[in-house]
């Protein structure tokens, strides 16, 4: 759990209570709503001079011993978990408080207060602990019961089923990669180049060209001859009725162009093929064909791994799990489950958008519209 330090000043200001008088002011804002976490530890720091005879105390009646409790009771100061240390005003004064639950309850509702002067105070909302974790990634096996319990399929999985419903899912995945980009799988790829070689892929070179390949979506050439100043070259991209024009494919010189051949195992064709002085044998690194592309998600394997998918598309691979599997098992729900599914798949889409800046540009005329 977390120990949070706020600092506690004295001066004129205006709460609910009453304007132009006396305020505690915490790290610097007139008498804030505070939230305490359960568990956690607060520390109000109270050096500061204008503490001098202020000092800060909690309660569970609002304004505290200066406010009426329901029933007509006089407030009370809560002392659980809370210790004081020295004189408000001077060195290493302050009020600490470890928010600590009520048993099946909670921790109540606490407000802070001076118990000298009405009215300095507010709320000190207390709120349940958070895990403090974000690593929620279910399994294949957590997937396909989330999935199932959408198609209404009760009882124990049958062997059939779990293994029906790993290959719809290794089936949507497929799929998706039908849709466009999704950009947690964008990467980059860095192939020395070599000197009048056109084809670039795994069988060429293994160690270097990934094999996760589904489609290339940008390239250049990078030149590291200079460390301190590398320099980077677009290529543009044309297809294969483009590439197949090319009189002489082996022409050497500085590449312009790249042609991908989409296939199980991809190809990339540069032209013009890299000549010396844009290639290197001592040093490889020093010329280098760079590319962007999308990688193919990885299979669904073993029940107990966790899918290649990151969290903003959770909901939408639950939704079209669900989709698939009514296609066999539940069809009169196919429908309803599509149109969940298509929904989640725009949400997960427009989430996955890259933003960029947006620019207008003026249009100038000169003469008669020249």
């Amino acid at each position: 759990m977390a120990t949070i330090t706020y600092t506690v000043t004295v001066a004129t200001g205006t709460n609910q209570y009453s304007a132009n008088v006396n305020k505690y002011y915490i790290n610097g804002e007139v008498s804030p709503v505070l939230e305490l976490q359960e568990g956690n530890t607060y520390i109000f720091n109270q050096d500061d001079n204008s503490n001098t005879g202020h000092p800060l105390r909690f309660s569970a009646t609002a304004n505290g011993t200066h406010g009426t409790a329901p029933g007509g009771a006089a407030g009370i100061e809560y002392t659980t978990g809370v210790t004081t240390s020295g004189t408000p005003g001077t060195a290493t004064a302050f009020t600490q408080i470890v928010v600590a639950p009520v048993q099946n309850v909670g921790a109540p509702v606490l407000f802070y207060y001076c118990s000298v002067h009405s009215g300095m105070g507010n709320t000190a909302l207390t709120t349940p602990p958070t895990s403090n974790q974000t690593f929620f990634n279910p399994a294949i096996d957590d997937i396909i019961e989330e999935a199932y319990e959408r198609t209404n399929i009760r009882g124990t999985r049958t062997g059939y089923q779990l293994r029906s419903a790993r290959r719809s899912l290794n089936i949507m995945f497929q799929e998706w990669a039908n849709r466009g980009i999704h950009l947690w799988k964008i990467k980059l790829a860095k192939i020395p180049l070599i000197q009048g070689q056109a084809e670039y892929s795994v069988a060429t070179d293994s160690v270097n060209f990934p094999n996760d390949v589904d489609e290339v979506l940008e390239a250049y050439y990078r030149n590291n001859s200079t460390p301190t100043a590398p320099s980077d070259v677009a290529l543009t991209k044309i297809d294969r009725s483009q590439y197949s024009q090319t009189p002489n494919k082996l022409t050497q010189g500085t590449p312009s162009q790249y042609y991908a051949q989409r296939k199980l195992n991809p190809s990339i064709f540069l032209y013009a093929t890299p000549s010396s002085s844009i290639s290197s044998t001592t040093t490889p690194s020093n010329f280098q064909f760079c590319f962007y592309y999308m990688a193919k998600i990885q299979d669904a394997g073993a029940y107990t791994n966790t899918a290649d998918v990151i969290n903003r598309f959770y909901p939408c691979m639950m939704s079209g799990l669900a989709y698939y599997l009514s296609m066999k098992f539940d069809p009169e729900r196919t429908q309803a489950l599509e149109r969940n599914y298509e929904s989640e798949m725009l949400r997960a889409l427009d989430a996955d958008n890259q933003g960029t800046s947006s620019f207008i540009s003026p249009q100038t005329f000169y003469g008669d519209g020249v």
